[in-house]
């Protein structure tokens, strides 16, 4: 891992999923399609924002009208990832 990085690349996918690549080399799917109903979250429901994420390595980062809206830390990712607040 190169200068602390976390994150390599990120990509949307349909159905309100990223792909991101780890700097590990990893890659995971990150199903965001329930997260989308929430506050937190509700803003990434609309497609132009939602496909305007980006990562500087340590956040993914989503924008609206070139302005930054919404980030992902690493430690968010990580709970996203491993804890199930649908419920």
């Amino acid at each position: 891992m190169q200068s602390g990085r976390i994150f390599h690349a990120v990509t949307p996918m349909q159905d309100g999923c990223l792909q991101v690549k780890m700097e590990s080399g990893s890659t995971v799917h990150l199903d965001m399609h329930w997260r989308l109903q929430s506050v937190r979250f509700g803003l990434l429901r609309n497609q132009d924002v939602f496909r305007s994420v980006e990562t500087d390595g340590y956040r993914l980062v989503f924008y609206r009208d070139g302005n930054e809206v919404l980030e992902i830390t690493a430690d968010t990712f990580m709970d996203l990832l491993v804890v199930d607040r649908t419920r």
